[in-house]
């Protein structure tokens, strides 16, 4: 299964930072924050993110936020709240 993960920084908000993962079956969108990973992410189409305009977006080399989230939320898989 071959996916691709491309990075573009938001036009509005230097902070933001969206992933585009595109898989066999489709989409996926996530959004960071900070480096941080708001939200689960969004399954959906290419149609949907170019009507967000995300596409047009200047593209980011080197976004290391996701790889820091998932070590993060391994560690707290059975912390209790």
């Amino acid at each position: 299964m071959a996916l691709q993960r491309t990075y573009y920084r938001d036009r509005y908000n230097s902070d933001k930072i969206w992933e585009v993962v595109k898989l066999n079956g489709g989409y996926y969108l996530r959004q960071y924050i900070c480096g941080r990973q708001t939200g689960r992410g969004l399954r959906t189409t290419k149609k949907f993110i170019r009507s967000l305009g995300i596409l047009d977006f200047e593209a980011v080399t080197g976004f290391e936020g996701s790889q820091r989230n998932s070590e993060r939320s391994q560690r707290d898989v059975h912390k209790r709240y």
